[in-house]
């Protein structure tokens, strides 16, 4: 088990004297053979009581909510700055999610295989994407901030609704097939500041 105690249907890990992260209840292990703990809708209160103590809620754990097809719809609260890797990678369900202001990065393979998932705003303070962050997700259109400098690895690969992309001037890579597959792809811009492009970005993007 990977929480310290559970609230009202959500299961957290203590990360500080006062604050907490969003985590699962067991450790998720595959889509078949894994009874997942969150469904339908989720709100992630900013602050959560237990023996008569409050805590922060700051962050949602490393594969939170992996692997769970029946979310979806997420709300979270503007406490949170940290959102872990897988956090909701093969969630097929999901259709709606809000990222706080105060959150910087979207990590490795945050919202990989969402296949619902079709828009999703990414707030001005996300400086980079990571690895397969949106890979095979929904996703038809995104709107990348300005503040956003690199984009990893397989980040938007095998989104084969995503038709056009418009890059901010400021990043300065696209990394390794960073759009590969994404097979409804017709238009892209990249801006001058781009001085890296990795291996197949663009490859079976037909």
């Amino acid at each position: 088990m990977a929480y310290d105690f559970e609230v009202d249907g959500i299961y957290y890990k203590l990360t500080g004297n006062s604050s907490v992260a969003v985590t699962y209840k067991v450790t998720p292990t595959g889509s078949s053979d894994y009874t997942a703990p969150y469904s339908d809708h989720i709100t992630i209160p900013s602050t959560v009581n237990y023996n008569n103590r409050f805590y922060a809620v700051t962050s949602i754990d490393y594969e939170a909510f992996k692997h769970c097809s029946g979310l979806t719809s997420v709300t979270i609260p503007e406490s949170v700055t940290s959102i872990g890797e897988d956090a909701f990678r093969g969630c097929s369900g999901l259709t709606s999610i809000n990222i706080p202001k105060g959150v910087t990065s979207i990590g490795i393979g945050t919202f990989s295989w969402c296949s619902a998932l079709k828009s999703i705003t990414i707030p001005e303070g996300v400086t980079s994407i990571g690895n397969d962050a949106f890979s095979g997700s929904g996703l038809t259109s995104i709107n990348i901030p300005k503040g956003v400098t690199s984009i990893g690895d397989g980040a938007f690969s095998w989104c084969s609704g995503l038709t056009s992309i418009d890059i901010p001037e400021g990043v300065t890579s696209i990394g390794v097939g960073a759009f590969e597959n994404s097979s409804s792809l017709t238009s892209i811009t990249i801006p001058k500041s781009v001085t890296s492009i990795g291996d197949f970005v663009f490859c079976e993007c037909i």
